[in-house]
């Protein structure tokens, strides 16, 4: 890659330069320092290495040192300014810039989530409204805006890898000698010096720096110590012998000759010029005159906005006021996958386990009549029907005391009109060849469920009629009109055998703008069709159809191919009220709603599925109030192990359920855990937790729920690190003080976040190892527990609670009364 270094040309006693749409910077090219970019109208591009980044109004962006970048105007209205910071004057403050990288972006972080970079602005804004402070006054400014960067941007560069040094070669020498020169300029460090030390060559290593730079290395060597003595010439009491020695120059006289040739002035009258003149900076006469910069520098800000990060809350409640009654949706319905999983007995150990901690009531499953369960059979009298397999399947739920919620699906080889399929399983899509023999199917299901279990338990069952609507051919490759005339006919067979069967249509998926199920509750109406529930599916991730579409055609799909983007925040809520809507223009409000299937994503290969993440994930959508809308919300899924797609070896590769494959919990399991201890009446409920009661007992759950960033979501960050993709967000202290509570207590204070209770967490420590053994496999079992501390409390009316909560944590606390 083609760039050049450019010198900024910063002031005597002034570490920072402004300038203002600088047309120069069209071409790629590299610094020392920091430099912020602050687009104020039109639009932006920034490309920093590989990347494009595109600016809007009022965004912010930094570029750090010596990363190669340019920036190009993308409107005729654009105008933006670049705020330098001088790396020497950094690394005297702070002697580990060289080892940090500062990722500061505003346009990650969704507009109601701006606070962190809003600071930012509040302080660069007052560099540029007051120019006419002294230079102590103006640096101490810097240094604060400095500190908030570092405090909140910054994080350790990792140790580069001996192999990547080969990439790029030239490129890595040159970056190591730039910042070889910024840390000894002031003794005798020559190129000589760091040829021997890296085993290269002088004369190739003078070669590439001169080409990749511009300049000599003794050029850039001295225009480095000017740089610094910049600094010193400011101080009255510093004599110019000082400032040149402590500058790295080998005399008085070198530098004067130094100086001369760059400003067409002595030392002495630079100093002079720079004391009397009051130039402390470029004139900002144009930035200073816009309207984002008044509005930003008059905001107030306190210096403990500054220093610290918390978002404190002080919560006063009354454990005798009023509540209302907690609807649980959480804990009605669980996914499993296709039914051929419950045949595995490591999952049917998982589902047993995870029954003793989380109150499900239904396990939903699909697939029943996949080739693998070997339903259809066929000898010399014909087709007949095998219900071995299924059976052993119901009766291990019997034991289990769950209930299924059975997806009739998919279509049977035999009886398929086309050769459509798609999972690993390869499902088939399609629609029946003949109707007659897909309703022999399902009555002879039926049939054996009734008979094996009886029609008052089976009439407590549901019975879902294919999985999703149709879409580019997914989950039903046939026609909209196909579907509706299959789950007519099937829905009035099941019907037909006894009312009290509950069944429901496909789910709604959301991968468009229009919603196919509105069409099947219009045709069931005008047809007097059964309908007994509503079901849809909710993820925060979509294909990108017109990408996805244009792919090479492959059997099975791989899931790795399929382009994705992500919903924002709210998108849960955002379809939970529209289909309620939905429901209710149809005189359907009363009828049972079901999330059939819900999660961040279907992606199994998604990190953030195993993360610390999804815990706070979990609980912020269930608490909810939209939440309500729903009968049951079925999360997907309770294991990692899916027959669906690939299973990778790794232990931990985004899978999405609640336990790993070796049966490791995440923290999306404990979610739930917490979830179910909650009691049955709300006391006090507010952004970030819930307060709730149940006999004498009180349950107190506090999160900290942060969400991907905006380039995480539109796809442009699947390489990226786990939790650098998340928006930037604040520790959070709860102080809480209950009244009118009195007695004896037991208190537990259950605590998960990423130190505590992640086994992901844990296991990248480890270093990611792909194949654990029994008791590295043991070890992260333990681990993954959240901490917990027990103690006895007696209260007399008042109950303090002091809670600190980190990004992606949660803080559980139950108090069991003792009576005597």
């Amino acid at each position: 890659m083609k760039y050049s270094v450019i010198p900024i040309p910063y002031l005597p006693g002034c570490p920072i330069h402004f300038m203002m749409n600088d047309t120069n910077s069209e071409e790629l090219h590299q610094h020392s320092g920091l430099e912020i970019i602050w687009l104020f109208t039109g639009k932006l591009k920034v490309t920093i290495g590989p990347y494009d980044y595109h600016l809007h109004e009022d965004d912010l962006l930094l570029i750090n040192h010596f990363e190669s970048h340019r920036v190009i105007p993308q409107a005729l209205n654009t105008r933006f300014i670049q705020l330098h910071m001088d790396s020497l004057f950094i690394y005297k403050h702070n002697h580990d810039f060289y080892s940090l990288n500062y990722d500061l972006k505003s346009f990650k972080n969704s507009e109601d989530n701006q606070h962190p970079y809003d600071v930012v602005r509040i302080l660069f804004s007052q560099l540029i409204a007051y120019p006419n402070k002294g230079s102590r006054a103006k640096n101490k400014d810097v240094l604060r805006l400095l500190g908030y960067l570092t405090s909140r941007f910054s994080r350790k560069l990792p140790t580069p890898e001996p192999e990547n040094r080969a990439l790029n070669k030239d490129f890595n020498i040159v970056q190591q000698i730039l910042n070889r020169v910024e840390l000894d300029f002031k003794g005798k460090v020559t190129l000589n010096q760091i040829a021997r030390e890296q085993h290269y060559n002088s004369s190739y290593l003078s070669d590439i720096f001169r080409k990749n730079v511009g300049v000599t290395f003794k050029a850039y060597l001295e225009e480095v110590r000017i740089r610094y003595s910049l600094f010193l010439l400011q101080n009255q009491g510093t004599s110019i012998m000082n400032v040149a020695l402590s500058s790295g120059f080998s005399d008085e006289k070198s530098y004067y000759k130094a100086i001369k040739s760059k400003f067409s002035l002595t030392p002495l009258q630079l100093r002079k010029k720079y004391q009397e003149g009051n130039n402390d900076g470029p004139d900002l006469l144009g930035a200073s005159n816009e309207p984002l910069i008044h509005h930003y520098a008059s905001l107030p800000i306190e210096l403990k906005t500054i220093e610290e990060h918390t978002i404190h809350s002080a919560i006063v409640k009354d454990i005798q006021a009023d509540g209302y009654e907690l609807k649980q949706v959480w804990n009605k319905m669980m996914n499993i996958g296709s039914a051929n999983t419950l045949l595995n007995q490591n999952i049917r150990d998982q589902i047993k386990e995870m029954r003793e901690e989380i109150p499900i009531e239904y396990l939903r499953f699909e697939g029943v009549f996949n080739q693998e369960l070997d339903v259809i059979q066929k000898d010399r009298e014909g087709l007949k029907f095998n219900w071995k397999f299924i059976n052993n399947i119901l009766d291990y739920m019997r034991e289990l005391e769950l209930k299924p919620f059975i997806c009739l699906s998919y279509m049977p080889l035999l009886f398929a009109s086309k050769s459509t399929s798609f999972f690993n399983y390869q499902g088939n899509t399609s629609p029946p060849k003949e109707m007659s023999q897909w309703l022999s199917l399902v009555q002879s299901f039926m049939m054996n469920c009734i008979n094996r279990y009886g029609l008052d338990t089976v009439s407590e069952w549901y019975f879902q009629i294919w999985t999703e609507f149709p879409v580019h051919g997914i989950h039903w490759s046939g026609t909209l009109e196909q579907y509706f005339e299959l789950y007519k006919q099937t829905a009035l067979l099941i019907k037909g055998i006894s009312p009290s069967l509950k069944v429901g249509p496909a789910a709604e998926n959301f991968h468009t703008d229009d919603q196919l199920s509105e069409k099947l509750l219009e045709f069931c109406q005008e047809n007097a069709v059964p309908l007994d529930f509503y079901s849809c599916n909710i993820y925060h991730n979509r294909v990108k159809f017109k990408d996805w579409l244009e792919r090479s055609q492959t059997s099975p799909v791989d899931i790795k191919v399929i382009p994705f983007q992500y919903e924002a925040k709210n998108h849960t809520k955002h379809l939970l009220e529209k289909t309620h809507r939905m429901l209710k223009a149809h005189d359907k409000e009363d009828m049972e709603f079901i999330v059939t299937r819900w999660n961040f994503s279907w992606d199994v290969t998604n990190f953030l599925h195993d993360t610390a993440f999804m815990a706070t994930f979990i609980i912020d959508n269930m608490l909810d109030p939209a939440a309500v809308h729903a009968k049951a919300i079925g999360f997907l899924s309770a294991s990692d192990i899916l027959y669906e797609w690939d299973i990778k070896s790794n232990p931990f590769f985004g899978g999405t359920g609640l336990v790993n494959t070796e049966g490791i919990k995440k923290s999306a399991y404990y979610a739930f855990v917490f979830l179910s201890k909650l009691g049955g009446t709300v006391f006090a409920k507010g952004k970030n937790y819930i307060m709730t009661k149940q006999g004498g007992n009180i349950q107190i759950l506090a999160y900290n729920h942060t969400y991907p960033d905006q380039l995480f979501m539109k796809g442009d960050q699947s390489e990226q690190h786990s939790y650098d993709i998340f928006e930037e967000s604040n520790d959070m202290l709860f102080n809480i003080h209950l009244q009118n509570i009195y007695g004896t207590y037991k208190c537990k204070q259950y605590s998960l976040n990423r130190k505590h209770g992640s086994a992901y967490d844990e296991w990248i420590r480890m270093g990611e190892y792909a194949d654990l053994n029994h008791e590295e496999t043991d070890y992260l079992k333990n681990i993954s527990r959240p901490s917990l501390q027990l103690k006895q409390l007696t209260l007399t009316g008042d109950f303090h609670l002091t809670l600190h909560v980190p990004v992606h944590g949660i803080e559980c606390i139950i108090l069991n009364k003792f009576y005597k």
